[in-house]
């Protein structure tokens, strides 16, 4: 589902409306929020984001849940 929400986002032009918080341990409280600005190409078990001049890839069962404009539209079942 994620890679549905990612792309719907996409097609749409939302995607720079989007948030994206990630399980990254060390990060405080094991979550990182990525822009969905930052993100440079969607496929069907991960995403990259571009973060200062490198690619990360972050495989999609690492998402935590996805935002547009502060409300959720996507979150993973506890």
């Amino acid at each position: 589902m994620v890679f549905q929400t990612l792309n719907r986002l996409k097609w749409k032009g939302d995607l720079e409306k989007a948030e994206i918080d990630i399980l990254s341990r060390g990060s405080p409280e094991d979550r990182k929020t990525i822009p969905g600005n930052r993100v440079t190409n969607i496929k069907r078990s991960h995403f990259y984001f571009k973060d200062n001049d490198r690619e990360t890839f972050i495989p999609n069962h690492r998402v935590l849940e996805i935002r547009k404009e502060g409300r959720t539209i996507w979150k993973r079942k506890e």
